[in-house]
């Protein structure tokens, strides 16, 4: 009987650990909103805006607007979009060193960049997680 109430106190106690990471990545997301948030819109580079910061799952999502084109646009040049594309997939470590992000990146969470158009179209993504910063 002792070791069945051990059992069932470890499983319970284990089930209540993923609850906990949870609530901590949760709260680093709120607040990294509310501190990014604070500064958007905002100018990004070569005309791209950076409309919004947005939680989607385990992952903060950063809104970067094209005012200029649209996804018809980028259909028409897709060389121009793979090189911007390549570009963003290496700039995206520069948000290891946003101390807002810190937080998110310490209980597991990651940062997406998603461009869209005008329009809210989605032209692409790209992905940081926290395995892909240095720890500190």
């Amino acid at each position: 009987m002792r070791k069945t109430v051990l059992l069932l106190a470890a499983v319970a106690g284990s089930a209540l650990l993923p609850g906990c990471g949870s609530d901590q990545l949760t709260g680093a997301q709120r607040a990294a909103i509310a501190t990014l948030g604070t500064e958007l819109p905002a100018p990004y580079r070569d005309g791209l805006v950076i409309d919004s910061v947005h939680r989607h799952g385990d992952d903060l999502v950063l809104m970067i607007r094209f005012p200029e084109a649209t996804v018809a646009m980028a259909k028409a040049k897709p060389d121009l979009f793979a090189a911007l594309r390549r570009d963003e997939a290496e700039a995206i470590a520069e948000l290891c060193q946003e101390p807002a992000l810190a937080p998110v990146y310490a209980a597991g969470g990651g940062v997406r960049r998603r461009f869209v158009d005008a329009n809210g179209a989605v032209f692409f993504e790209v992905a940081l997680s926290a395995s892909d910063c240095p720890s500190p």
